[in-house]
């Protein structure tokens, strides 16, 4: 394949217009227009259509845009770690989600940071699906989610622990520190988070899987701190992870509802490309600790 047509023809697609993307590679319009031609007929695919003043990608075309874009990204990931061993830099990348960055990985990329003073660590935070795609896309060398079913076919998602989930309430509130059946929790209210998040998925399949009427909405709220400051000013109740109220718990903002026969959890995974050959240290390091722990 020409790889010098593919990275035009990528970065085309990635801004949708043959004259910007002209005017940015600093080549004549005619010029990126023959080598996307070019590409086309090398491969035997249409790859874009004209859509007004810019560009539509066909399925082909799509699919190719995102092949190059890892391409290159992984290009641009070799050139810059061979600069950062001339001078003796290493530099790690983290995709995580809400949960592990917040209440799981901070001490040990701590500790692992105090063992080497030359490394760069940068981490990015998102929901499970930009942590896939920033992945797939170079952009990150190794990634965290929290979630109960999780897949995808370049990737592999190995478990590091399981994360315990418990319903909470304001210690006024009636079920406070009480054992329960999960039908009683389906007649009160209680706070959602916002669709697309794991925990709202983990909160809904709970209930579906024993048979259980989904709670009221009582309120819908993005993010985990909202909820919880929400449950300690008065309001309802909420599904959340141990980790993120075991202190508030301690110091008797909030209390626990104890669900009778069920134990409910979620798994923290450790997310690489499955085409990469060499463990990164980091993950060595990672696994030795948790066990130790």
């Amino acid at each position: 394949m020409n790889l010098h047509a593919l990275k035009i023809f990528t970065h085309v697609a990635k801004v949708g217009s043959i004259t910007s993307a002209a005017q940015e590679l600093l080549l004549s319009q005619p010029a990126v227009t023959i080598q996307i031609r070019n590409l086309e007929q090398e491969l035997g695919l249409k790859l874009v259509e004209g859509k007004g003043r810019g560009i539509q990608l066909t399925e082909a075309g799509q699919f190719v845009y995102e092949q190059g874009e890892r391409l290159f990204n992984l290009e641009a990931q070799i050139e810059q770690k061979i600069d950062r061993y001339k001078v003796n830099v290493e530099q790690l990348k983290i995709a995580s989600s809400y949960i592990p960055i917040n209440y799981v990985l901070p001490t040990y990329i701590a500790k692992y940071k105090l063992e080497r003073p030359n490394l760069e660590v940068f981490v990015a935070l998102g929901n499970v699906k930009s942590v896939e795609e920033r992945l797939l896309n170079y952009e990150a060398d190794v990634g965290f989610v929290v979630q109960s079913n999780i897949g995808d076919n370049d990737l592999t998602f190995e478990p590091l622990l399981n994360v315990p989930f418990w319903f909470v309430v304001h210690p006024l509130h009636p079920l406070a520190n009480n054992y329960v059946s999960l039908s009683t929790l389906s007649t009160e209210e209680i706070i959602f988070r916002e669709k697309g998040s794991s925990t709202r998925d983990l909160l809904e399949s709970i209930f579906y899987m024993n048979n259980c009427p989904l709670p009221k909405l009582g309120l819908q709220l993005q993010g985990l701190h909202e909820s919880i400051k929400a449950v300690e000013a008065g309001y309802g109740m909420m599904l959340a992870p141990s980790f993120s109220v075991i202190d508030e718990i301690a110091q008797q903002k909030i209390a626990r509802v104890f669900v009778e026969n069920i134990e409910i959890e979620q798994t923290l995974f450790l997310c690489l490309r499955k085409k990469d050959v060499q463990l990164d240290p980091f993950v060595t390091y990672l696994k030795e600790q948790i066990v130790l722990d």
